[in-house]
């Protein structure tokens, strides 16, 4: 018996280890269109915070709670569009200050990540706070639809051109990507809030047990006592619901950008992969977040020497102060780059989640294209032959007839 030897000239380690797409997602969001569309999205959202701040039961807050990252953006912005230091503490590590709090400070650096996702859990934690009047409620409310809408456009269109360019490697224009995704602004918006609905339910079944129990002075926590578990357990649904809620919204609207669905697919799909693929998902997130946090050691050197060369060109001159503009587009940038390595990341997760869950491949991806054509109706009888027609005399009812030889 002759032993058979197998030589393996090359390993796919793409197929064998899928998660190695994760390198991907710096490519896919340093591209400049990427960067051009989410600097969009945030002058966008930022001047929608200042237009909603005038709203007339918008009470007077920090604006730091409820706009993270941009604290002076919303308030500056009739001024000037962004203060040239907004972003000092979480990218620039100030020089003076001693290597401890330098240390902490770059370490707060790497939220940056995050932040589009925080947009969205900071006012929803409002919802929830105690005692909150219907002014904060309506605020918190007005904050959350905000970041909703503007994330389904601008985010929509960057998981668009993200998932075109990662599955097909084509490149989508910015207004295709954004006429795609106001196309579904609905579906973008109504997907994470139909869960919404069931924390309002549940909401209502336990208020209805704690107001029995008010109504009834005389219970002494009967009511409670023989009720309570209803409201314990509508407790532990809403918790369900909102960590998938958190944990997939962001798949949502990468579900609906590359599947071109509606919201209760985007939805569906993002809860079971969350439920099914839980493990695999923490385990994506970790190496993206790993991944970005060289990344973001190399933009912080970036930015960093940038500034440094601007001062040290322009030399000590009371006219630089002029050249301010230019820095607050610079600090757009910033933040424009941490929204386009969110939604990069967020599709290409999506991907490997969809093919680890339902063996769809890597470059399937819904491209638009125009309706299919009217087929004419097959034709039948003495037209489909291809012999002449012979038309014969009349006949006594004055009848003529048509037969073929």
């Amino acid at each position: 018996m002759t032993d058979k030897h197998i030589t393996v000239d090359t390993i796919r380690w793409h197929s064998v280890l899928p998660c190695l797409h994760l390198l991907r997602v710096p490519q896919l969001a340093f591209r400049g269109r990427a960067i051009a569309l989410a600097m969009l999205a945030v002058v966008v959202f930022a001047l929608g915070n200042a237009a909603l701040r005038q709203l007339p039961f918008i009470e007077g807050k920090d604006p730091k709670s409820l706009f993270p990252v941009l604290p002076e953006l919303s308030a500056t912005v009739s001024e000037r569009l962004v203060s040239s230091n907004v972003l000092e503490e979480r990218w620039l590590i100030p020089r003076e200050v001693p290597k401890a709090n330098r240390d902490r400070r770059l370490a707060d650096s790497y939220g940056w990540m995050t932040w589009p996702l925080e947009t969205v859990i900071q006012p929803a934690i409002r919802l929830f706070d105690f005692g909150s009047s219907w002014s904060e409620i309506a605020t918190a409310w007005t904050s959350l639809l905000w970041a909703l809408l503007v994330w389904g456009v601008f985010g929509g269109a960057l998981s668009r051109m993200m998932a075109v360019r990662f599955a097909r490697d084509e490149s989508v224009s910015l207004r295709a990507a954004l006429r795609f995704s106001i196309r579904n602004w609905q579906s973008h918006l109504y997907g994470p809030l139909l869960p919404m609905l069931g924390v309002g339910f549940f909401t209502l079944v336990a208020f209805s047990v704690g107001s029995l129990e008010r109504w009834l002075v005389a219970s002494n926590g009967t009511v409670l006592a023989v009720l309570g578990s209803i409201p314990v357990l509508c407790g532990v649904a809403m918790t369900i619901l909102l960590g998938l809620t958190t944990a997939g919204w962001p798949l949502m609207t990468s579900a609906i950008s590359t599947e071109g669905s509606d919201g209760f697919d985007g939805l569906s799909r993002a809860f079971g992969y969350v439920l099914n693929r839980s493990w695999y998902l923490l385990g994506l997130t970790l190496l993206v977040v790993l991944i970005g946090y060289f990344t973001s050691t190399l933009l912080v050197v970036f930015f960093e020497i940038t500034t440094w060369l601007v001062d040290w060109s322009v030399g000590p001159t009371s006219e630089k102060d002029s050249g301010t503009l230019w820095f607050d587009v610079l600090n757009i940038a910033r933040i424009g780059i941490c929204v386009s390595y969110f939604w990069s990341a967020t599709t290409v997760i999506y991907f490997l989640l969809r093919q680890s869950d339902d063996g769809a491949p890597l470059d399937q991806v819904y491209i638009p294209g125009p309706p299919p054509k009217a087929e004419p109706l097959p034709l039948v009888g003495v037209a489909t032959s291809q012999q002449p027609v012979i038309e014969r005399p009349a006949t006594e009812a004055g009848e003529a007839t048509t037969t073929q030889p």
